[in-house]
């Protein structure tokens, strides 16, 4: 870049020293020419080498107007190229910043659920409510609910939701239909991921509603909630079997 700016100044100096020399030429004709040659009189000859200098100036002026044009294109590229640069590296922070959520979002979730020994009724709510909202933040949804379902009756045993937007999931039976080796189910401005497990004859189904569609194609995001699904149904199924830990 500096040595491209550099040369552009050398010939930009250079031009101005051929329109100095064309000048101090053109001012000079009548003292160059002053006989007649070849028959022709000293005064055209005059005329003729002002109307050539004067051609010769302004082909230089076109060329130096042709340059500047040139590099106004390229300095618009180089523009565009810094203002992509900048998009490209605010795109890359803004990644990075939601990978390092995410992960910390699962940290957290994961410490809870290792924290058994002192699991409480509060502390299993406050670790659901994470859950629902950590599948929200994934999607960048309105919200998003817990559902644990009991294979054999077909019907949901426990709810979880914090927000009052989702309190009507769960009464539509056909958006908890899913093949058996299905775990993802879009149905209108809904998107159900269910757990792989079933443990105890249960099955645990995040319900997220009014998510963002490119969130949603991600199958980082995808494997994330299906995660976040399963732990749902450990905890569920570890509270269920040892109901004294329940005790706050």
């Amino acid at each position: 870049m500096i040595r491209t700016q550099v040369f552009t100044n050398i010939k930009r100096i250079g031009m101005y020293w051929l329109y100095l020399i064309i000048f101090i030429i053109a001012v000079m004709i009548p003292d160059i020419f002053r006989e007649d040659y070849f028959g022709i009189p000293h005064e055209q000859i005059e005329e003729l080498a002002i109307f050539i200098l004067g051609l010769l100036g302004f082909l230089f002026f076109i060329l130096k107007e042709h340059q500047l044009v040139v590099q106004e294109k390229e300095k618009k590229r180089e523009q565009r190229r810094l203002q992509q640069t900048a998009r490209d590296l605010i795109e890359s922070y803004s990644y990075i910043g939601e990978i390092n959520r995410k992960m910390d979002l699962l940290m957290q979730i994961g410490m809870g659920l290792s924290e058994r020994t002192n699991l409480t009724e509060k502390r299993e709510n406050e670790i659901y409510q994470s859950i629902t909202e950590s599948a929200s933040f994934l999607l960048k949804a309105e919200c998003a609910s817990l559902f644990f379902f009991d294979t054999r009756t077909n019907k949901a045993i426990k709810h979880v939701c914090r927000n009052e937007k989702c309190g009507s999931l769960g009464q539509d039976a056909d958006l908890f239909l899913m093949g058996d080796n299905i775990f993802i189910k879009q149905s209108g401005n809904h998107i159900v991921f269910r757990s792989h497990e079933t443990i105890d004859d249960v099955k645990s189904y995040l319900v997220i509603k009014a998510f963002d569609e490119f969130q949603g194609r991600d199958n980082n995001n995808q494997e994330i909630i299906k995660y976040l699904a399963s732990q749902a149904l450990i905890l569920y199924s570890y509270i269920a079997k040892n109901p004294i830990s329940r005790i706050s």
